[in-house]
């Protein structure tokens, strides 16, 4: 249902490289590049998006390079997201219904499974910030396990079965 690409995945690896940085110090382009395996020019692509989107600052200079824009505790996973991927949850329905008539648009028990995952999903999202995510991975996973909510649904009644 979601894809994330290869510009998420290494927006979010230099967003942390950053975050990581003592009192906010810059990285030179060069140096994110190597750090994060990058090419260069694929790395400065990444930063120059996140600088726009004002997640990340650029310093001139000999002692120049990134740093990060904002705290990282109020940088969230989804609005990274946001910012690299655009639409990184496609409406399965409007994907769909491109290519021919639905004829489901009025009378749909699907479309409702569709909305409530990508809400909840998002909601998740936007919980999780950068600087929950600059521990080791065992800590950010337990991290993650306390602090959001399983999906959840207002009844918890079993659903019948397709015999009933």
């Amino acid at each position: 249902m979601m894809q994330v690409s290869s510009r998420t995945e290494y927006g979010m690896r230099c967003l942390l490289r950053l975050a990581r940085q003592e009192d906010g110090k810059s990285l030179s382009l060069g140096d994110i590049a190597q750090q994060e395996r990058l090419p260069r020019p694929y790395a400065h692509q990444i930063m120059m998006r996140l600088r726009r989107a004002g997640f990340v600052k650029s310093i001139r200079g000999t002692q120049g390079g990134f740093a990060l824009a904002q705290p990282a505790g109020a940088i969230t996973v989804g609005a990274i997201l946001r910012v690299l991927e655009n639409v990184p949850l496609e409406n399965t329905c409007d994907h769909f219904n491109r290519r021919c008539d639905c004829g489901h648009l009025n009378e749909c028990g699907i479309r409702p499974v569709w909305e409530t995952v990508a809400r909840r999903l998002w909601e998740a999202l936007d919980r999780i910030t950068l600087q929950q995510l600059l521990a080791d991975e065992k800590t950010v996973n337990q991290t993650l396990a306390v602090q959001l909510p399983v999906l959840s649904f207002v009844s918890r009644a079993p659903m019948p079965s397709a015999s009933s």
